[in-house]
């Protein structure tokens, strides 16, 4: 696992994670995601490709219904994206620790462990780029701040991702009895399939907010 910056060069080489899911419990439990959406950088560092996996076998009419989505279960999904990492020997970037304890918890001893070296944590950067350049104001720390707040702070002049007020975890569940209702996308309703469409763009924008981010930040300390 790095601590610390990356060049550049590293953040553009990297891949973006983040998961979608029902959230923490009452009990303190955290469920497994319901889903994770992977963004990769153009080469060149603008723009680049989305796509997104749904890891539970139920949601496979919710799969056919998106063309970047696809069905596979939560190891599978990992070991292949490891190769990927170990390959192209990039990281794989996400905006808190969350991710990362999801993965340890969730994936097999073996395939964490391989996982692991290539994993990249961007939150406690991110604030201290804030902190250090006052982007909250004088006074002012990134201590709470959510990564749309840090996003709107870095990028006062760009215009924000589709907000989503519905939130993740009740899109989850909503999708969940969809599923269970309909074995086919064409079977979904206007609303059922917005949930999905809804909740993959929201994910979509959390993923390309971490690379900008970065971004930024890799500039910034290099």
């Amino acid at each position: 696992m790095h601590i610390g910056p990356l060049t550049p060069d590293e953040y553009r080489n990297s891949i973006y994670l983040d998961f979608e899911g029902e959230g923490k419990k009452k009990d303190g439990t955290v469920p497994k995601p319901h889903m994770a959406g992977i963004f990769r950088p153009n080469e060149k560092g603008g723009g680049g490709k989305y796509c997104c996996s749904f890891f539970r076998q139920e949601w496979k009419p919710a799969s056919n219904g998106i063309p970047c989505a696809t069905y596979i279960a939560f190891n599978d999904f990992f070991e292949e994206l490891t190769k990927e990492l170990e390959k192209n020997k990039s990281h794989l970037v996400y905006w808190t620790i969350h991710e990362e304890l999801v993965l340890e918890y969730f994936l097999s001893d073996s395939i964490f462990k391989k996982l692991r070296p290539y994993l990249y944590n961007l939150h406690p950067l991110a604030r201290r780029y804030v902190n250090r350049t006052r982007k909250f104001g004088k006074g002012v720390s990134a201590k709470g701040k959510t990564l749309e707040n840090i996003f709107a702070a870095i990028y006062a002049k760009r215009h924000p991702y589709p907000p989503f007020p519905l939130g993740a975890a009740e899109a989850c569940r909503r999708i969940d009895i969809a599923c269970t209702k309909n074995k086919k996308w064409k079977y979904f309703t206007y609303k059922q399939k917005a949930y999905v469409k809804d909740l993959v763009n929201y994910n979509e924008g959390d993923c390309r907010s971490t690379w900008l981010i970065a971004k930024r930040v890799g500039n910034y300390f290099s």
